[in-house]
């Protein structure tokens, strides 16, 4: 039997172990999602406006799944090993309120924004607000880029998170640009293959989101201990 630290090094065997991460963490995210998908399956009326609420409350955590997801991959990334089922669950319970709250904030406002979008799309007055609308729709989901691996990082304010999200999305352009290229290339494999790539995704979209703003957490480090 090959010793541990040759383990590590081989090739293979590390394929077989970040596969295995990047399926147990795809594992424990859908957990998450099992009251939305279950209400989906069985209770949804698109007409009724009950239905939209419940579906918002079911949906909440999916927030702090996600982050707890980015807490395990960044671990991943800085460390090249995780204790994956400690990891997701010990973030999830550290995080959950703020990540429920800022998720919960952005479906608010993202629905709203579509339902304008939709509803001015037959006005004159629409050519000119919905340039606006589309903006603010791109802002909250460069934000939401940056706001859940933050959470999953750093113990810092709602306030802090919500002006480090900010900062980075508007002065760290490179970073900002290539997540949103991964955005889309991600939302691409959604569209074409549905059925399976939506259990396999979550997994590695975070491990490339946290490898992507990796140096940029450093220099957030960096930035805190200097005030401190």
């Amino acid at each position: 039997m090959l010793p541990t630290a040759d383990l590590q090094d081989n090739m293979f065997y590390r394929i077989i172990l970040y596969t295995y991460w990047f399926i147990l963490c795809n594992v424990y995210f859908f957990l998450l999602c099992i009251p939305a998908s279950l209400f989906l399956l069985f209770q949804w009326d698109y007409s009724n406006l009950f239905t939209w609420l419940i579906l918002f409350l079911v949906t909440i955590p999916m927030g702090p799944a996600l982050t707890a997801s980015f807490s395990v991959m960044g671990k991943l990334v800085k460390e090249k090993q995780v204790e994956i089922t400690k990891t997701f669950f010990k973030s999830l319970k550290v995080n959950f309120v703020q990540s429920a709250l800022f998720f919960s904030i952005q479906c608010i406002l993202i629905t709203i924004l579509i339902a304008d979008i939709a509803f001015l799309k037959n006005y004159p007055i629409g050519h000119y607000i919905r340039p606006l609308l589309y903006s603010l729709l791109i802002m909250n989901v460069l934000v939401g880029l940056y706001v859940y691996p933050l959470l999953s990082r750093f113990f810092i304010t709602n306030k802090s998170v919500l002006k480090l999200s900010v900062w980075c999305s508007f002065t760290k352009w490179k970073t900002t640009l290539l997540l949103l290229a991964l955005l889309l290339f991600t939302g691409f494999i959604l569209y074409y293959i549905p059925k399976v790539s939506v259990y396999f995704l979550i997994g590695p979209f975070c491990f490339a989101v946290m490898l992507i703003i990796n140096d940029l957490f450093q220099e957030i480090e960096t930035m805190f201990q200097s005030h401190h």
